[in-house]
């Protein structure tokens, strides 16, 4: 079997060499998703020779989850490693986060041998962190409107902080576990990986690299955000959480925090809609300049 363990904080650095050497706007290639969620999907990882190989464990237990092979040797090798590796646990598996470029070398080098797949629901939306910030243009109107009305009814009883982990972190797992009681899954399991995944990255908030913002309503904490760097031009969004009752506040969070964090990156990644329609819908308004197109890939023996 290849030698999988955990991911852990210390290994960072050697993650990060292999997603550099086949960089993409993509969330699975960026650590800090990798590590904050590690415990809701069982993500392990392991070098060997050439090649970065990740697995998840957790969506599926009837079927191993692998993400595509990162580095830059024989990639027939790698392939055949993540098939050999699936026999000896004795389970069908998948190969997830192939790129477009990725597929056609795969299917030049071993034709025949994959199912490809379009993973729409996985697909990442990319915007320029220009206009994130500012809004400007016909398209982004609306956006407009909605921060004006909330600027207007908040005149004066709203303000934004950049986040301190040493001033914000107990107070933003307070308002998180509110935020989950009042819009998050039901599911129990759920709140709790999500409530592991915000403190994770409080807790290594320096060691990832992570940036963020806290919005304030009449005093209250009303949203809080958190990102990091994922490639030399893109800032990753990885936590987003506003009240919905109070209009206005995601549009105020977004704005404010790559206005603040984010215009040194030349594009933000907001991550995927995971098939969510009022999701992909909010997505789809702020009109990415891209969407990272994904497939899925199957054995077909």
């Amino acid at each position: 079997m290849l030698p999988f363990r955990e991911i852990a904080i210390e290994d960072k650095g050697a993650i990060e060499e292999k997603f550099n050497l086949e960089p993409a706007r993509m969330t699975e290639r960026c650590f800090t998703d990798a590590f904050i969620w590690r415990c809701r999907y069982r993500t392990l990882f392991a070098i060997q020779g050439d090649f970065l190989f990740m697995l998840s464990m957790g969506e599926e237990a009837e079927v191993l989850t692998y993400l595509f092979p990162l580095g830059k040797g024989d990639r027939r090798l790698a392939l055949d490693a993540i098939a050999q590796d699936a026999a000896q646990r004795g389970k069908p598996y998948r190969i997830l986060a192939c790129s477009p470029e990725q597929k056609a070398e795969v299917e030049a080098l071993l034709p025949g041998r994959y199912a490809f797949t379009e993973d729409r629901d996985n697909f990442d939306y990319i915007y320029t962190s220009e206009s994130l910030a500012t809004l400007k243009g016909k398209k982004l109107h609306s956006k407009r409107n909605f921060i004006n009305r909330f600027l207007q009814q908040y005149e004066g009883r709203w303000r934004y902080e950049v986040l301190d982990p040493a001033k914000h972190q107990e107070e933003i797992m307070k308002f998180h576990h509110l935020w989950c009681e009042r819009h998050g899954e039901p599911k129990a399991d759920t709140t709790v990986y999500e409530h592991c995944a915000v403190w994770q990255a409080l807790e290594h908030y320096e060691a990832l690299g992570m940036r963020g913002g806290v919005l304030y309503v009449d005093g209250a904490m009303a949203a809080f955000t958190m990102g990091s760097p994922s490639s030399c031009d893109t800032l990753t969004v990885q936590i987003e959480k506003a009240l919905a009752d109070l209009p206005g506040c995601y549009p105020m969070i977004n704005r404010e925090f790559i206005a603040h964090s984010g215009m040194d990156c030349t594009y933000v990644n907001r991550e995927e809609d995971m098939g969510i329609e009022g999701l992909r819908k909010a997505k789809l308004s702020y009109y990415p300049v891209e969407l990272t197109v994904k497939y899925r890939m199957e054995p077909l023996a």
